[in-house]
């Protein structure tokens, strides 16, 4: 193994297959898996954040997986702390660390460093109380006018990152992607080999619906009613998230369950198409087809760390 290796990132949109693809690779290298999706941080939120079981992770050692309760602040600026700490205590046992996960803003601060975009308590409060009087689609609306490219990442419904992008604007006096194309010109953080998984657009949103049914096979509205009986109400930051959203949106609104089912299908999608949307954006993603399977991505892990 070369002196220094780089850093590993395996990335990809949901449901493409990361997980199995790390869990293949960490039967052929040394190493162990630092995870960089925002819901598997949390506790208790294991079904619809499709969380490796607790076989898998006693037979690959991962990391930053249940640091966190659902009512506890948990942000790029704290993952980059966790992950840097995680990937010393990998190296200091001479094993790698192979960053996994859909996280785009986690990647990128961990890679980057975490962005110096503008804010405001008092316009985010603002914004927070337009919102609930004029609703997303209005806000989403406002935000295409001045900010096309932002837009186009971000749903109607994602209440954050909307309103994030209106406060950014609002306080620095120019779009969020106007600020965040000079951040992503810094120099890495960390030499790495990034790789990033491309399936068929079709195949990719038929593993989506066969996720989301099996998510509600397995129990996610027990997981949520679980959640909510332990006091996680459904304005905290993760219970907003897909899937945890479209189960309170049934279980809290009386939406019925088929629609809640085939809203989080169409959601999901929209979130995998943003997802490969910010990796089209990166300058040094290693693209793996859907056909290419672990070998390719051995050799090219190979190539790079021996």
């Amino acid at each position: 193994m070369a002196p220094n290796p780089p850093l590993v990132v395996l990335a990809g949109p949901t449901a493409s297959g990361k997980s199995a693809l790390a869990f293949k690779l960490a039967h052929l290298f040394p190493f162990e898996i630092i995870n960089a999706d925002s819901l598997q941080v949390y506790r208790g939120m294991d079904i619809g954040s499709a969380k490796p079981t607790l076989e898998e992770q006693a037979e690959v050692p991962h990391h930053l997986i249940d640091v966190a309760n659902p009512d506890e602040p948990y942000n790029a600026g704290r993952f980059v702390v966790d992950a840097e700490a995680a990937i010393r205590g990998i190296r200091g046992r001479g094993r790698l660390p192979m960053v996994v996960g859909g996280t785009g803003m986690y990647i990128r601060a961990l890679l980057r460093g975490l962005d110096d975009l503008p804010s405001d308590p008092a316009v985010r409060e603002a914004l927070s109380g337009r919102w609930e009087a004029e609703g997303g689609e209005a806000m989403h609306a406002e935000l295409l006018a001045m900010d096309p490219e932002t837009a186009a990442r971000v749903h109607p419904a994602d209440r954050l990152r909307v309103t994030r992008a209106l406060e950014i604007a609002a306080v620095a006096g120019k779009p969020a992607s106007a600020l965040r194309a000079q951040w992503e010109v810094r120099a890495p953080r960390h030499p790495h080999l990034f790789l990033a998984l491309r399936p068929e657009r079709e195949a990719l949103y038929a593993r989506i619906d066969a996720r989301v049914d099996e998510m509600f096979r397995r129990g996610l509205l027990d997981e949520v009613r679980g959640l909510l009986a332990k006091g996680y109400g459904p304005s905290l930051k993760p219970m907003g998230a897909l899937g945890y959203r479209h189960a309170v949106s049934h279980l809290v609104g009386g939406v019925p369950c088929t629609r809640a089912v085939e809203e989080m299908k169409r959601d999901t999608r929209h979130y995998a198409k943003r997802q490969l949307t910010w990796l089209s954006g990166e300058r040094d993603v290693a693209w793996l087809a859907s056909g290419d399977g672990v070998e390719a991505a051995s050799l090219r892990v190979k190539n790079c760390l021996f």
